[in-house]
């Protein structure tokens, strides 16, 4: 396995997609809370659920959200033939539900409404600060990546999911809400096209992010909600995959651009999941 001394964190692609989530400057008008009760179909989250990256960029949403008009919300609408309001915003947090992120965008929440029949979540992956954890582990042992830390960064952010699911309930009294989880990001014994992150340490990342599904499928589960697994249908498209079947793209990203980060492969894996656990559901 490579184990170059070269940061890609510090001057690749990551740190590229960072700072343009950060950085972007933002003229998108507001978007107003729905007039009609809200949509059939409302999509919140972060990342995770909002782009592929550079693919398909929805020049109509507000640019800190980085939104892809190819993302799996909009893939689920489309299977679906719902009417879609997608408020998902690239490194959204969960107070972001309730709160602006940024200038020119409305709180997530202020799509649902009683007219709302369908939402999606996926959110908690920066209330729990994975990128933060994940820089560790791809500094080849300078730094410690199994950081007891980051379990307790993880379990910390049960209070706040559940406290959103329940306000879910509470707007679109409704909707059935379907949470889904995190896929298969490193394979056992990582791969070349992760520098720097050590056989040992690829499964540390990975069991955080099943830590993070065990946190949000428990409080799902408590909280009126339906959980999603999108872990075992992911198993051979990890970060690690071929071009073209990989639902992440790694360090050395070669489309989206912003590792850690769903392709339109794995925008439209997750997709047809959630499509099939909808029907399976009578929805």
């Amino acid at each position: 396995m490579t184990t170059t001394r070269r940061n890609p964190w510090g001057r690749g692609a990551f740190a590229a997609g960072l700072c343009a989530l950060a950085a972007a400057a933002l003229s998108a008008p507001a978007q107003a809370a729905p007039a009609d009760g809200g949509a059939e179909y409302v999509a919140l989250g972060d990342s995770g659920a909002a782009t592929t990256g550079i693919q398909k960029f929805d020049s109509g949403a507000p640019l800190q959200c980085i939104r892809s008009t190819a993302n799996t919300p909009k893939l689920v609408a489309a299977a679906l033939g719902v009417r879609l309001d997608d408020r998902s915003c690239s490194s959204a947090k969960i107070p972001h539900l309730t709160t602006s992120q940024g200038a020119g965008i409305a709180p997530q929440f202020e799509a649902l409404g009683p007219a709302t029949k369908l939402v999606t979540v996926h959110i908690g992956a920066n209330d729990a600060s994975m990128t933060t954890y994940i820089l560790s582990c791809h500094l080849g042992g300078v730094k410690q990546c199994a950081d007891p830390a980051w379990d307790d960064s993880i379990d910390a952010i049960a209070g706040s999911y559940a406290a959103a699911l329940q306000q879910i309930s509470a707007l679109a009294p409704n909707a059935k809400i379907y949470v889904d989880g995190w896929p298969t990001y490193v394979r056992d014994g990582g791969c070349a096209d992760l520098p720097g992150l050590r056989p040992q340490d690829a499964a540390v990342v990975q069991r955080a992010f099943d830590r993070l599904n065990t946190v949000v499928a428990r409080e799902a589960a408590a909280n009126g909600a339906t959980y999603i697994d999108t872990r075992a249908g992911s198993v051979g498209h990890d970060m690690c995959a071929a071009p073209g079947a990989r639902w992440f793209d790694p360090l050395l990203a070669t489309q989206t651009l912003i590792p850690y980060h769903p392709t339109l492969e794995g925008m439209s894996g997750v997709a047809d999941i959630i499509v099939r656990a909808i029907r399976a559901d009578g929805n």
